[in-house]
């Protein structure tokens, strides 16, 4: 074990000597479970890229401060972080993914979600960043697709399986967009676009949230991975719950999640209508996230948290490919 690790465990109540495991599961983080006769615990090194300047560290290691102050015990406490080293200490949550979501799963991530919006007009909540990507009007959300769209049409090169994604990216996700934009856009005014919610709308969102972020042990389910969390519309949310691809929700269970939250956002059956309208763009760009190992500054983001597989991008894009057929994005 680095001493430098060791001493910044020892500052935190965590005495070597200290085993270690590398967790591979993560996509964004070098993640380690250490662990002693006394304990287990998780280290988390936070990927830093000049062209990526997001504050994954701080935006984790606050909104977890924040659940910590308030009791909510179904996610890592932290312990101490190391703005130098991009490091910080987490408790050890035990269990393992889900294999088959059940009602129950369900219930309890829009439980989850409750439970955090609790405290969201307190002045510890306004003090929380935005989150990553966030959207506050129906244009945040058609630019943010525009982004990754163009993102990946500008940085493919000349290896054959980059030429392969960008056949894909240009015959079929650009037109595809191109149809999906019209008819997001038909028959909703200039105003209608380009308004910004009104901020007693905005929720608390741990982003990236979905069933690939938790731990069952038992009957407890545990939510972690809270890097890109912070003040987002609730449509936002619940478009990316439903289309995240690792281990998805079917419709009923996505319609469940919907009815359970309903009451509790700020604008009723308004985000409903919001996320009908936007749930197809969203879609599209999930396609274009799992394309991200395309670009120079997600892929290394993979290779640091060990995801260095020789086969990464012509699987990504098979994966991509896939996504995009089976929920007939057009």
């Amino acid at each position: 074990m680095d001493n430098n690790i060791n001493t910044f465990c020892c500052l935190h109540g965590i005495e070597p000597p200290l085993n270690r495991e590398r967790i591979t599961s993560g996509r964004n983080s070098e993640v380690w479970r250490l662990f002693n006769p006394k304990g287990q615990w998780i280290l988390k090194n936070y990927h830093q890229n000049p062209g990526d300047l997001r504050d994954r560290l701080g935006t984790e290691f606050r909104f977890l401060s924040f659940l910590m102050e308030h009791k909510l015990t179904c996610v890592p406490k932290p312990i101490g972080m190391d703005t130098q080293r991009h490091c910080a200490l987490y408790s050890f949550l035990p269990g393992e993914r889900p294999r088959q979501i059940t009602e129950r799963h369900i219930r309890r991530a829009a439980c989850f979600i409750r439970e955090i919006n609790l405290y969201r007009h307190e002045e510890s909540a306004k003090r929380l960043p935005l989150a990553s990507d966030s959207c506050f009007s129906v244009r945040d959300h058609l630019d943010l697709v525009n982004k990754r769209i163009e993102g990946l049409s500008l940085s493919l090169t000349n290896l054959e399986i980059q030429n392969k994604a960008n056949s894909f990216v240009h015959e079929q996700l650009i037109p595809a967009w191109e149809n999906l934009k019209k008819r997001i856009t038909e028959g909703l005014s200039s105003v209608e676009i380009n308004s910004p919610m009104d901020r007693t709308s905005w929720i608390l969102s741990p982003s990236d949230f979905g069933f690939h972020n938790t731990l069952e042990h038992g009957e407890e389910l545990y939510f972690f991975d809270f890097e890109y969390a912070g003040w987002d519309d609730p449509a936002k949310l619940i478009c990316d719950f439903v289309c995240q691809p690792e281990i998805p929700v079917n419709r009923t269970h996505a319609e469940l999640f919907v009815n359970e939250l309903i009451n509790d956002f700020p604008e009723g059956e308004s985000f409903i209508r919001r996320v009908r309208l936007l749930l197809p763009g969203h879609r599209l760009k999930w396609c274009c996230i799992l394309l991200n190992e395309f670009l120079p500054v997600n892929l290394q983001r993979r290779l640091h948290a060990g995801r260095n597989d020789k086969n990464l991008l012509s699987e990504q894009l098979e994966k991509a490919k896939d996504y995009f057929n089976r929920h007939n994005i057009n």
